[in-house]
């Protein structure tokens, strides 16, 4: 008999970018996934916020973890202590706009971290660390020193984040597990990471999927989407038209 083992897709920081998320999620159930973890940022970016809300909520066996730009939208523009850059804050409000008030409620049930325990070993899943109740800075290329302190909090012996978007792999007290975002990033690829666990221990592998690029920047365009050429460019590494 077939020891019992349990495939979890891991996706993190799919930012609005649909074209992604639909090539992922097809490829997690190619792969027989019993569960799908989305650790946070699943809005703001890309041009289909709500798109991605719908698709994500109409999955089965998927849990979705609190971002910092889920908090952003239920705490509105408007209430920030920190003044945000009016570009950016324009940008914002249109993508808040675009979700509307209907999904506010399922967003606020949204929990920071779920905790697993998979034969004993003892797992994490968070957006990344929190300290006095905000999202750390993230660090660009950490140290195993530097995620030791800001994830000391935390008890587990492995921790799988985003927030970053860069992947990453690193032992230090604990295994830490940077799954790098979905959909922002500068490659015509989704990214994402298989987690298979059973009783003979745990299994990580990167999961890349390509997908048409050129339909996320389409519809940055369609749909006038606020710093739509800077985001497109910076963020999702659309090549820019001048020689």
């Amino acid at each position: 008999k077939k020891m019992e083992e349990i495939k979890i897709g891991l996706i993190t920081d799919v930012h609005s970018n649909l074209p992604a998320l639909e090539a992922m999620l097809g490829e997690f159930g190619r792969r027989g996934c019993d569960e799908i973890i989305h650790t946070g940022d699943a809005i703001a970016m890309g041009p289909f916020p709500k798109e991605c809300l719908d698709l994500m909520y109409a999955t089965p066996n998927m849990t979705m973890l609190m971002g910092n730009h889920e908090l952003l939208y239920l705490r509105g523009i408007d209430n920030l202590t920190v003044p945000m850059h009016p570009d950016e804050a324009a940008h914002h409000r249109q993508i808040h706009k675009m979700i509307g008030e209907s999904y506010r409620e399922k967003i606020a049930s949204w929990p920071f971290r779920v905790e697993k325990d998979f034969f004993g070993h003892r797992v994490v899943f968070c957006h990344y660390a929190r300290i006095n109740n905000k999202f750390v800075r993230p660090i660009v290329n950490p140290t195993v020193d530097e995620l030791d302190d800001i994830f000391g909090y935390i008890d587990a012996e492995v921790i799988f984040f985003g927030h970053e978007h860069h992947p990453l792999t690193a032992m230090g007290k604990k295994l830490y597990v940077d799954i790098g975002s979905l959909g922002c990033n500068h490659e015509n690829m989704a990214k994402g990471t298989l987690l298979t666990v059973s009783g003979g221990g745990m299994k990580i592998e990167d999961v890349r999927v390509p997908y048409d690029k050129q339909r996320l920047f389409d519809a940055m365009e369609a749909r006038h989407i606020e710093r739509g050429d800077f985001i497109a460019r910076e963020f999702f590494g659309k090549k820019t038209d001048k020689v």
